[in-house]
């Protein structure tokens, strides 16, 4: 949040193609993210979708994006198997969809 990020934006950040907050190549780094999680497969073979990647990010850029998505998706998975992901709060924001009076105090 430090970042910019509202708490509007980052409840909404699903939305990323549709509301206009983010970039095009924001917009396009967050589809590599949601296809690499969801449907990683078919990543291999969308040859318009390299294409336009290849027109806003360097091979290099693109590594790293894919570096970075991968371990983000391995860490939250490996919490979740160990259950520890809400034992260990990063900060007092509820996470989307989540009740926001959860961390209310007093």
């Amino acid at each position: 949040m430090q970042q910019g990020l509202d708490d509007d934006l980052y409840h909404r950040v699903d939305e990323y193609s549709k509301i206009g907050a983010f970039s095009e190549e924001e917009k396009l780094a967050a589809e590599l993210a949601e296809r690499f999680v969801f449907d990683h497969g078919s990543l291999k073979t969308d040859e318009a979708f390299w294409e336009r990647m290849k027109s806003s990010f360097s091979d290099q850029q693109i590594l790293e994006l894919l570096s970075l998505i991968g371990f983000c998706l391995g860490v939250g998975r490996l919490l979740a198997v160990l259950d520890v992901a809400n034992d260990c709060p990063v900060n007092l924001t509820a996470d989307p969809g989540e009740d926001p009076s959860f961390y209310a105090h007093g």
